[in-house]
């Protein structure tokens, strides 16, 4: 599996939106994009649906109809919808945590990442990146939102490693990224892509259940529709069992193994010496 096919999770939408974008399906009120149904038209519409607006001065005619030319009226107007692709506002949570650094798996981890992040700028998407912060319960947004391959790239290789792993608080922050996207771009389709042992040790409340809040946040992406890839860098055969799978689940999302990923999307950060 690659990341065009991991990104192939996105579901179509039946939102009208006003961008276009090359990857999730969804529909678009421009005039640009395949005719794939018709609606009743609105003040101000011009792109009309003819077969459409026939149609329904048909039905209305009925039996009334005398003679042999249809005559829509105002009421029988019907304007197209047209279906294209919208792009993604993708945050990644990328897992620099002791805990893949004693398996010598955050050099792949990166470049896994990596990736994933050159595959969404290509295709024209936004990307943002949030890890965990050393030495606190909290996450931190290493990266808003943005399209540059070279600046991901970098921000990237310069995470450095952290003592715990608050996953909850980094879906926190990824939802909240996300949150404010859709009020500036309501074309955007939101996705969280959480690269991760999926090993919650850190509550966001002092004395709280890291695991619990961690469940808490998947329940409110499903809610907040964003679709959710887990890549499960779990080792099979480790002692402790991480939660991706039950997150995924959780979230209405789908989890990827991270051993069956393509090879070359193993590969480490430029720089970055292999394990």
């Amino acid at each position: 599996m690659d990341a065009e096919t991991a990104f192939q999770h996105t579901p179509p939408r039946e939102l009208e939106l006003g961008g276009l974008g090359k990857r999730a399906a969804s529909l678009v009120s421009r005039r640009r994009g395949k005719y794939s149904r018709h609606r009743l038209a609105r003040r101000g519409d011009t792109d009309v649906a003819i077969d459409g607006t026939l149609r329904a001065a048909a039905v209305r005619s009925g039996a009334r109809q005398t003679t042999g030319t249809l005559r829509p009226l105002l009421e029988d107007l019907r304007r197209k919808v047209r279906s294209h692709r919208s792009p993604l506002a993708v945050v990644f949570i990328v897992d620099n945590s002791y805990s893949l650094h004693a398996d010598r798996m955050v050099e792949k981890v990166k470049g896994l990442a990596l990736g994933l992040l050159e595959d969404a700028t290509h295709r024209g998407d936004r990307v943002a990146l949030v890890a965990f912060k050393g030495g606190t319960r909290r996450a931190t947004v290493v990266l808003p939102l943005t399209r540059s391959r070279r600046l991901a790239q970098q921000r990237l290789a310069e995470i450095p490693l952290a003592s715990v792993t608050p996953l909850a608080d980094a879906l926190v922050r990824a939802r909240r990224i996300l949150r404010q996207e859709r009020v500036k771009n309501q074309n955007a389709v939101p996705a969280v892509v959480l690269v991760s042992d999926c090993l919650p040790t850190a509550p966001r409340r002092r004395g709280g259940d890291p695991m619990t809040e961690t469940m808490e946040q998947a329940r409110r992406l499903r809610l907040e529709q964003v679709v959710t890839i887990v890549v499960d860098t779990h080792q099979p055969g480790a002692t402790d069992r991480g939660c991706g799978p039950e997150l995924a689940r959780v979230a209405g999302g789908s989890c990827i193994p991270f051993a069956t990923l393509a090879p070359g999307s193993l590969e480490p950060l430029p720089g970055v010496p292999a394990p």
